[in-house]
C-alpha cells in the first residue's frame, strides 16, 4: 500500500488539496482495494481553515510523519507565509531525499522553490504566479502553459484543478492506462485535459490591458478572422510602422501579432465547433483557417484533439441528456 500525504495550512486553496486525494480514493474504488493510504497533514493539529472557509482536520503534523510514498504540497493564498517557516522548508527539503514522488499543487510550486528543489528544472504554477516565480527563482525555467510538469521524481502543476490531471498521472504510473480511464470517467474529467492553462488566461489579460493602438488592432482582428490578417495590413490600419506594432503587441500582450491572431481564430472555432450549427469547412472560413484539414491542424497542435473530438467533448450534444428509469 501506497502512503499520499497531502499537505494543508491556513487559507490553503480547498481543491488543490481535497481534489489530487480524490483521485487516489477513486483510485482504490476501481482497483477494489486500499491501494493508496490517504493522510492530510498539516502545521500542527488544529484544523486548517481553507480559502473557502471550510475547515479540514488534519491526520498528523507534518513533522510526525513518518512514512510516505507520495508527499503533495498545496497552493494558496497562504503560502506566502509558509516561505518563511524555516522548519517546514527544511523539512521539505529532507523530505524530497526519501520520498518516491514529491509534487506541487498550484502556487505549492513556491514550497518547492523555497527548498531549493526546483534549480535548474522546468516548473509550473497557477499562471497568474508564473511571472512572479520566475522573477523570483531566476534559476527556475518556469513554464507558463503546462497543466503538468515532471523532473526526475519531482512534479509540479498549474492551477487549482491541474492537481487532478498530475494525480491521474501518478495513478497511471502506478497502475497503468485501464484503470486512470475508470477514475477519469467516474469523476467525468479527461486523464489528459486538451491545450494548456496559457488558453484561459493569455487572451483575455491581452484584452483586458490593451490600450490605443493595440486595442485598435484587436478591434480590427476581432471584425475581420474570415479575412487574410497579417502585420503588414494591421499596420496600415493602424498607421504605424510594422516594427512599432509588433513591439506594441509584445510589451502588452507577450506575443506577436500573428499568435493573437491565431488564438483568436482558434478561440472562435472552439466556439462554433461546440455550437455545431456549421459544418467543419464552414467553421474554417468563418475563422480564417480556409479549409477544413488546416483547421484540423491547428487543433491537433494546439488542443492535442481533432475538431470531431473536440465537438463529442464539449459540444451541446455531450453535455447531458435526459434517460428514463432502466434505460
Amino acid at each position: 500500500m501506497k502512503i499520499v500525504a497531502a499537505l494543508g495550512y491556513n487559507d490553503c486553496q480547498i481543491l488543490d488539496l481535497t481534489g489530487p486525494l480524490q483521485v487516489f480514493a477513486s483510485a482504490n474504488q476501481a482497483l477494489g482495494y486500499q491501494a493508496y493510504q490517504l493522510k492530510i497533514i498539516g502545521l500542527d493539529t488544529q484544523p486548517i481553515q481553507t480559502n473557502s472557509g471550510m475547515r479540514i482536520l488534519p491526520d498528523l503534523a507534518f513533522s510526525d510523519l513518518r512514512e510516505v510514498d507520495t508527499l503533495l504540497l498545496s497552493g494558496g493564498r497562504g503560502v506566502k507565509a509558509l516561505l518563511h517557516n524555516k522548519a517546514l522548508i527544511d523539512w521539505v527539503k529532507q523530505r524530497a531525499e526519501s520520498v518516491e514522488r514529491i509534487a506541487s499543487v498550484c502556487s505549492g510550486a513556491f514550497l518547492l522553490a523555497e527548498a531549493g528543489l526546483l534549480k535548474g528544472k522546468k516548473a509550473v504554477t497557477h499562471w497568474k504566479s508564473c511571472a512572479l516565480l520566475d522573477k523570483n527563482y531566476e534559476d527556475i525555467e518556469v513554464d507558463s502553459d503546462a497543466i503538468w510538469l515532471k523532473q526526475g521524481h519531482l512534479y509540479t502543476s498549474a492551477g487549482v484543478t491541474s492537481g487532478i490531471d498530475l494525480a491521474l498521472a501518478l495513478v497511471e504510473e502506478d497502475f497503468g492506462h485501464a484503470i486512470t480511464m475508470d477514475v477519469a470517467r467516474e469523476l467525468v474529467v479527461f486523464v489528459k485535459r486538451p491545450g494548456g492553462q496559457a488558453q484561459f488566461s493569455t487572451q483575455l489579460n491581452a484584452q483586458n490591458e490593451a490600450t490605443g493602438v493595440v486595442a485598435k488592432a484587436q478591434a480590427y482582428i476581432q471584425k475581420n478572422l474570415d479575412k487574410p490578417l497579417g502585420l503588414t495590413p494591421l499596420a496600415e490600419f493602424c498607421c504605424v510602422s510594422e516594427r512599432h506594432l509588433f513591439r506594441l503587441f509584445r510589451r502588452c500582450c507577450d506575443s506577436s501579432p500573428a499568435a493573437y491572431i491565431e488564438n483568436s481564430r482558434l478561440s472562435l472555432a472552439q466556439q462554433l465547433v461546440c455550437e455545431g450549427t456549421l459544418n467543419f469547412q464552414q467553421v474554417a472560413e468563418r475563422c480564417g483557417f480556409v479549409s477544413a484539414d488546416n483547421l484540423r491542424r491547428v487543433f491537433l497542435r494546439r488542443l492535442g484533439v481533432n475538431p470531431r473530438e473536440y465537438k463529442a467533448r464539449f459540444g451541446k450534444l455531450s453535455l447531458g441528456h435526459s434517460v428514463g428509469i432502466g434505460e
